[in-house]
């Protein structure tokens, strides 16, 4: 019995011992590890390269060909981590005029002008006489009514010419400038040869011009109508265009040979037409023989 309760406790003590040792293995290695963490310090991983990069470029290289570097930006030392971009001129190469980047003054200036002047402007009222027929050499006087209100009544009286007056409703400013061209005709402009002139609300502004035909046949003279400018830089706005057909006729040339030898030898028209008519029959008759004349045969 007491054999029995010897060996119980000696089995029991070492049981004990043996979880004693193993504790404090366990807690000599949870020392351990808490003071080599402690001591430890950790090592920086290098990042993985690809083969072949460019490497960043230190500050004093300046920054590599083909790679952006944002310009670095200290808060007070700019307007932004973005630099603002100024505006350059192209320069011109040579033999080239160059071009400024923006408008210059005087065209700023032209534009504003051109503007005041509209902005005076009204649809007025232009009335001439149509000239043609016109005879070939004959000078004939052209005139040109223009108002911004009230021509005045009969003031078409003062408009030579035997055809009716034709009137149009142009665009009208204070100041204006008429001009008259047309191909085959000698145009010969009357009074100032600037042809400017304030045209009233009242009355008239006339413009007048003498004109020539050199060529027979249909022409067509070119009426226009420009807003001028009297104080600044010179403009010459167009606010009316037409065309005019003139029907030229030839029978000024034939007078005008009558006027100066035929009359002297006691010619008149009547005559002369009768004498070209006779040279033209007797013309006709001869080659009509002539013709009669080939197509016979003599007889065998």
């Amino acid at each position: 019995m007491n054999a029995l309760g010897k060996q119980r406790l000696a089995s029991g003590a070492k049981a004990m011992a043996s979880a004693l040792s193993t504790l404090c293995v366990a807690v000599f290695l949870a020392l351990g590890v808490l003071l080599g963490l402690g001591a430890c310090t950790p090592v920086p991983t290098a990042e993985p390269t690809s083969t072949g990069t460019t490497p960043r470029p230190t500050s004093a290289g300046g920054p590599a060909p083909g790679v952006d570097d944002p310009t670095e930006w200290k808060p007070g030392a700019g307007p932004g981590p973005f630099p603002t971009k100024s505006p350059t001129t192209t320069q011109p190469s040579d033999g080239e005029a160059s071009t400024p980047p923006f408008p210059t003054s005087t065209a700023f200036e032209r534009a504003r002008r051109a503007k005041e002047i509209l902005e005076t402007c009204v649809k007025g009222e232009l009335t001439f006489r149509p000239p043609s027929p016109v005879r070939q050499g004959e000078t004939r006087e052209f005139v040109l009514h223009v108002t911004m209100g009230d021509p005045g009544a009969g003031h078409e009286k003062n408009i030579p010419g035997p055809n009716p007056v034709e009137t149009r409703a142009p665009i009208v400013c204070e100041e204006m400038r008429a001009d008259l061209s047309g191909p085959g005709m000698t145009i010969e402009r009357a009074g100032n040869p600037s042809g400017e002139m304030l045209v009233p609300e009242q009355g008239v502004a006339e413009w007048r011009w003498w004109i020539t035909p050199k060529d027979p046949g249909r022409k067509t003279m070119t009426l226009q109508l420009f807003a001028t400018a009297e104080e600044g830089p010179d403009l010459s706005l167009e606010t009316f265009r037409e065309d005019i057909q003139v029907e030229i006729e030839l029978g000024y040339v034939l007078n005008a040979l009558v006027k100066d030898w035929a009359q002297p030898l006691g010619v008149t028209i009547p005559v002369l037409i009768g004498a070209i008519g006779a040279i033209l029959v007797w013309s006709r008759s001869r080659r009509r023989k002539a013709k009669h004349a080939a197509n016979t045969t003599p007889a065998g």
